[in-house]
This record gives structure tokens, sequence and C-alpha cells, in this order.
């Protein structure tokens, strides 16, 4: 039977917050993990795509954060910005929606560094979440403390942990207390992955969770290529050709979709935009009018999207690509639903090309290449149907004199 938060000894707080996310039920590795990271264990968690890693952690990070302490406690590490991002605006969402007096930082190369150092003096944050060269750098220049830090988390661990990252990796937690918990998560984590940092570990438990994620086989997937700047423009092309009754459009940066919603209604579509961070009545409009039929159009983040079920999806359209792919599933879950057909449309540029391939991969699917071109939603390699032209008739010169006399 699967526990529920509650059951779980997750705090009221917390639970509140989730329940604004939708999210009222927990997945198996957020009920086979918390306990055991609770009790400060070394785990080692391999759980595929989509199962929902991230909350696996956030959640007892925010249980063992001590709110009276103004110093970092827990340090989250990714491979890249983008997935440092995406956890980011989690946990801001975990803080907002449960009034809990937690702090996190980002802390990512190519950002500014001077403004992360102020953002450290002013705002003290408990969780550090970033880029394992950018954290280090911080340490080393000793703008960022981390005496106090006692649980280290490793995002995407197997990633992390080899032969390119794991001497910076080493590096992180090796300035934090012997007595530390290093956590890592993967969906392909096993203890090979763990070797360059076994003697950091002890006793460690290794845990295997595995559930049902998969994509319904009714939904197809399309790809477009194009550039960046033409996004906008190849969008409006496929709401014009396929005329979807409802159609959800995803962004990775919520800063945009007001922009993207002005563009639209300027095309004369009717578009409005869900944002994870949004007042309730603000939300609550939004999804109204476009269950309704007041909008054809929401523009979305992940965070605003998660957690709907709404009749009649038809498209999903992504003017960006997420770069894990429990998003893609999440989108992709929009449309489709109770088994109807569904088309999730994705715009990319040639170095997203990537992802495509990391999601057939995560979920074993195929996706066609499609190119709008006549009017429609082509196949790639399709051509344009040429008319023959019409052959000069030569009027036979009894035809010519009876029109003559006519006239």
């Amino acid at each position: 039977m699967v526990k529920s938060f509650s059951d779980m000894g997750v705090c009221g707080e917390l639970i509140s917050a989730l329940k604004k996310q939708n999210i009222t039920v927990p997945t198996k590795v957020q009920e086979m993990t918390y306990s055991k990271f609770i009790e400060k264990k070394d785990l080692c968690v391999k759980s595929e795509t989509g199962s929902g890693k991230t909350l696996a952690y956030l959640l007892p990070v925010f249980s063992l954060t001590d709110t009276s302490l103004r110093a970092a406690q827990t340090i989250i590490i990714t491979p890249t910005h983008e997935l440092s991002s995406q956890v980011f605006k989690q946990a801001e969402l975990l803080i907002k929606n449960s009034g809990m007096e937690v702090r996190a930082g980002l802390f990512i190369g190519g950002a500014n560094f001077d403004r992360q150092v102020e953002n450290i003096k002013k705002n003290k944050p408990h969780i550090i979440i970033g880029s394992a060269g950018r954290i280090l750098d911080l340490i080393k220049k000793k703008k960022l403390s981390v005496h106090h830090v006692k649980t280290i988390v490793l995002d995407e661990a197997d990633r992390l942990t080899d032969d390119l990252n794991f001497e910076a990796i080493r590096d992180v937690i090796k300035c934090t207390l012997k007595e530390r918990q290093i956590v890592l998560f993967s969906a392909s984590v096993d203890e090979e992955s763990c070797k360059n940092i076994s003697d950091l570990l002890k006793d460690c438990e290794f845990l295997s969770v595995f559930e049902n994620n998969k994509i319904p086989e009714s939904i197809k997937h399309y790809y477009i290529k194009c550039e960046w700047r033409e996004k906008i423009d190849v969008l409006k092309k496929i709401l014009h050709a396929e005329k979807p009754k409802k159609t959800i459009v995803f962004l990775n940066n919520p800063m945009k979709i007001d922009v993207t919603v002005d563009k639209l209604k300027y095309s004369g579509f009717k578009a409005a935009g869900l944002y994870g961070i949004a007042a309730d009545n603000q939300r609550k409009n939004s999804l109204q009018n476009f269950k309704f039929g007041d909008i054809s159009i929401l523009v979305s983040g992940d965070l605003g999207a998660r957690g709907l079920d709404i009749k009649d999806v038809t498209h999903i359209i992504n003017l960006d690509l997420p770069e894990d792919p429990v998003f893609y599933l999440h989108r992709a879950g929009r449309a489709g639903r109770q088994n109807k057909d569904g088309i999730v449309i994705s715009l990319i540029t040639a170095y997203e090309k990537k992802w495509i391939n990391k999601y057939e991969k995560a979920f074993n699917i195929k996706f066609e290449e499609k190119k709008m071109a006549f009017g429609h939603l082509s196949d790639i390699n399709e051509k344009p149907k040429i008319k023959k032209p019409i052959k000069n008739v030569k009027m036979s010169k009894n035809i010519g004199e009876k029109i003559a006399k006519k006239k």
C-alpha cells in the first residue's frame, strides 16, 4: 500500500506546499528514500527517469534544515547549469508554498560571480544548488563557508563521478565536515559509478527503485528543426495549420511567458499564461478559461503545468526542450488523456537534437522529423505537388466564326 506524505513523516507545511502543485501521493522513490535520508545515511539511489527524484531529496533536505542557523547546511550538485536551475526553481516553489524560512541559492558558472557572493552575504542560503566548479571556486576564495554542511546530494551521479568530473566533486566533498552525509541519485548510477568516491562513503546503502513511467502509445512525437529566432513564427504556422482545440506551449524560462502570450495575441490567437508562482486567482482564471474554451492556447513553464488534467488537450508544443527527461514525460502526459490521441511537437535547434536522442532512450519512444510546408505539417522528405500547366488550346476556325457572329 502506498504511503501518504503524512505517513512518511513529512511536515504539514511541505504537504500543503505539495498540494498547491497538485502532488498528493508520493512516488515509490520518495517513499523508499525519505526515512533513510532523514536518518542521515549515505545512499546511492538508482531510479528511472520521471520517478520524482528531485523531490525525493528536496523534501528530506528541507526537513533536516535548521532555519535558526544562518549558514549553508546542504550542497546539491548537478552536472549542468540547466538542471541546477530546474532544481532551484523547485526549491523556490517549495519555499513559497510552504512558508518555511528555508533559503536556497543558485551558484553556477557563467553567472556574475560578484552577485553570487553578494547573495551569500545577504541571504545566507541554507541550501547551495549549482555546479561543482563554481561552488568549489566560491569555497576556495573563502566566499562560501561550508563548516556547517552535513549533507551533499549528487544529482545524475553517474555523470558527476565520471573521470571528467570526479576531481571537482571530491574537492568539494573534502572541504566539508568528515561526518557528512552523501546521497547519490541517478537513473543509471551503480556501485561502479561510485568507485571514484567510494573512500568518502560510509556504509553506503544501494537502492534500486523501478516504477511504471511510460508515455502512452497514443501520443505521437515530432520535432522540427529551426533557428532560435524562428521558433515563434514556426509556432504560429503550426497553430494555423493544425487548428488544435486545446494546446499547451512549454518554455523553460517562465520570464518569457508574457512575451510569448503577447506575440500570440497580436497574431489573433486566444492565449493566456500559466505561472508556477502566480497568484491563486490568476492561475485559476487561466485554467478556467482554458478548460471552458475561452482560450485555446496555454503558455506555461514546467512547474506551472505540473499535475494538470484537462480534457481535449490534443497538442503539446515545446518551444524549449527540458534537459531532464522527467519534464518531457510530464509535458507529454498533458496531451492524449484517457487514451485519446495526442501530438507533441518540439521546435529544436541543431544543438538541442541531443535531447531528442535522450528522450528516445529514456522512454523507448520514436520521434519523427517534420517540417512546416505547403500550409501543413509535412514529412521531412515530402515534395510539393506540382500541377501540370494547362496547355494552350487553339480555337478552331469554326468556333471563332460562331463567336464573332454572336458579337
